[in-house]
């Protein structure tokens, strides 16, 4: 998960500015403050480069990118197995 990680961290850095500092546990509503449609952008971009689908229900759950990691890593473990 270490790569998915830093891949988000990544995706996330150049979606919100340079300026704006990012760990696992940024909060994508309070500790960056985006909104609702910000969010979906950069969780379609995601969707994009891992090629997965998340569905609404298990994104509502997702407050912070280690949390949209541990997604990301169940879905494609899941995609390859």
């Amino acid at each position: 998960m270490p790569n998915i990680e830093n891949t988000l961290l990544y995706m996330l850095s150049k979606f919100v500015g340079r300026d704006i500092a990012l760990d696992l546990d940024t909060d994508f509503v309070s500790g960056l403050g985006l909104e609702s449609i910000q969010v979906m952008e950069f969780v379609m971009e995601v969707e994009e480069k891992f090629d997965i689908a998340i569905d609404l229900d298990t994104l509502s759950n997702v407050r912070s990118l280690r949390g949209l990691a541990a997604v990301v890593s169940k879905i494609v473990a899941g995609v390859r197995s």
